[in-house]
């Protein structure tokens, strides 16, 4: 009798437990509607610097019993931009277009003095008067997501998003060197790496909302790409100096080149239309600002050794990344 008594009162508890979820439940049986409710444009301002591993140009012998060292090029900061826009739906869905664009170059330059030895990247170890190194940057990064918000009753919200990315980046690297008791005469290579990848992507963002409109967010994304990267090598002569140079072109890589993306920022956003002939649609304003970064993993191949190696058959993988400010403006909009 005990027994059936326990049992009794467990299973009323447990009907209980089960009853008061039920309720604390949403009763809405309407079926998911995709309806738009919603539009949205921006554009970011990117005053950013490129990073890559391999910009190693010289090899420098200060004296004649020193140790060599190696100067690289220097990057600096140069702005680029992103464009992006979307539509929302249903209740705080969105699906987002962006493109990413960045064109840079750098370039650096060394006087190797009499009794010093230096050694340019790709060349020989002769008799130089002055070593220079460019290298250029060319990337464009597209992509599209779908993504979802959820609303806490605190002042935190956070979107996750998922959809495909791709990828442009081309890197051409050129190193010189004037010879000894010429006025004009340079020999020189320039190596390209050029990279070409398609592949999924997630997004996660964080954002604090602080009073009067003010807010702090945090962006992470991630993406990973199946690439082709074609490479080859190419000679810069002066036409006074004879030469037996050749060109080198590889064979495609076939790659997967991850991507990891990082976004800190503060917001502002300035809410009008909310009262009126527009029937209650907001329209909203925001200005943001911060700090990003950026690294596509192992996403530019050069060769390595000397040219006058013939063969080229080994060849090096470095990074390629960004880091900088960002400032940016979008509107966003109920109207239909």
């Amino acid at each position: 009798m005990k027994s059936f008594l326990k049992k009794t009162a467990i299973s009323m508890l447990v009907m209980g437990m089960a009853g008061t979820s039920f309720a604390a439940m949403s009763h809405n049986t309407a079926m998911w509607s995709p309806h738009m409710n919603g539009w949205f444009i921006g554009v970011d301002g990117l005053d950013i610097r490129p990073m890559n591993g391999d910009l190693d140009f010289v090899s420098i012998n200060p004296t004649s019993h020193g140790s060599y060292y190696s100067q690289a090029i220097s990057t600096d900061y140069q702005w680029s931009w992103r464009l992006y826009g979307g539509i929302k739906f249903t209740d705080n869905d969105d699906i987002t277009l962006s493109w990413i664009r960045m064109r840079a170059d750098d370039s650096n330059s060394v006087g190797i003095l009499e009794g010093n030895g230096g050694i340019p990247k790709w060349l020989d170890n002769s008799s130089w008067d002055s070593i220079s190194g460019k290298v250029d940057f060319d990337l464009d990064d597209v992509y599209g997501v779908w993504g979802h918000t959820i609303n806490f009753n605190n002042p935190w919200s956070v979107r996750f998003a998922a959809g495909l990315d791709y990828v442009r980046l081309n890197s051409d690297m050129t190193v010189n060197a004037v010879v000894i008791d010429s006025s004009n005469g340079s020999i020189g290579n320039t190596a390209h790496s050029h990279l070409r990848g398609f592949g999924p992507r997630v997004e996660f963002d964080a954002t604090y909302h602080l009073p009067y409109n003010f807010a702090l967010f945090a962006n992470a994304n991630a993406a990973l790409f199946m690439s082709e990267r074609k490479i080859s090598i190419y000679p810069n002569v002066s036409p006074d100096i004879e030469s037996d140079f050749f060109s080198t072109s590889f064979s495609t890589r076939h790659v997967v080149v991850p991507k990891f993306g990082m976004r800190l920022g503060a917001s502002y956003g300035w809410m009008f239309g909310q009262s009126g002939g527009e029937g209650g649609s907001v329209s909203t304003l925001t200005i943001d600002a911060g700090w990003q970064v950026e690294s596509y993993i192992h996403a530019i191949e050069r060769p390595d050794g000397d040219f006058f190696d013939e063969s080229f058959q080994t060849t090096q993988a470095s990074n390629f990344g960004d880091q900088g400010l960002f400032v940016g403006i979008k509107y966003s909009s109920d109207w239909l």
